[in-house]
């Protein structure tokens, strides 16, 4: 079976604690994706940001014209985090009860990639598409 580095993708944006939520969102765009880790400079996991964290101040802000906002204002601190040797299967029965769709791949305590569900389903389907053939 395969492991978490066989599926994670190592192209992830570089949001940090002091990003501002207008270049959060164009780097969350930009990769196409929901959530990000916050890192900090020796990209160590600090926390991770979505996009549901974003649509309150979004909305906040943009009536009132509030000061500016950070990353570290708005980011979860309490992740969900993988090592890139843990199983597939692992993570998706781990999955089945955690709510995260996307999880920050570590490594020495730095950041090294993502594993989003979709990667993980896709996974698993080729896992059983093999197992299909084969009978």
């Amino acid at each position: 079976m395969q492991a978490i580095k066989d599926i994670m993708t190592s192209q992830f944006p570089a949001i940090y604690a002091h990003t501002e939520l207008t270049d959060i969102i164009e780097q969350l765009q930009s990769h196409g994706l929901f959530g990000a880790p916050v890192v900090d400079a020796q990209k160590q996991l600090i926390g991770f940001i979505s996009e549901q964290q974003l649509l309150n101040p979004l909305l906040q802000n943009s009536y009132f014209c509030d000061g500016q906002i950070t990353a570290q204002d708005l980011m979860s601190q309490d992740v969900l985090a993988v090592k890139s040797n843990m199983l597939v299967v692992d993570l998706a029965t781990q999955m089945q009860g955690d709510k995260p769709k996307i999880y920050p791949v570590v490594e020495n305590n730095k950041v090294i990639g993502l594993v989003t569900r979709s990667r993980v389903i896709n996974a698993l389907k080729q896992a059983y598409l093999s197992c299909a053939k084969a009978s």
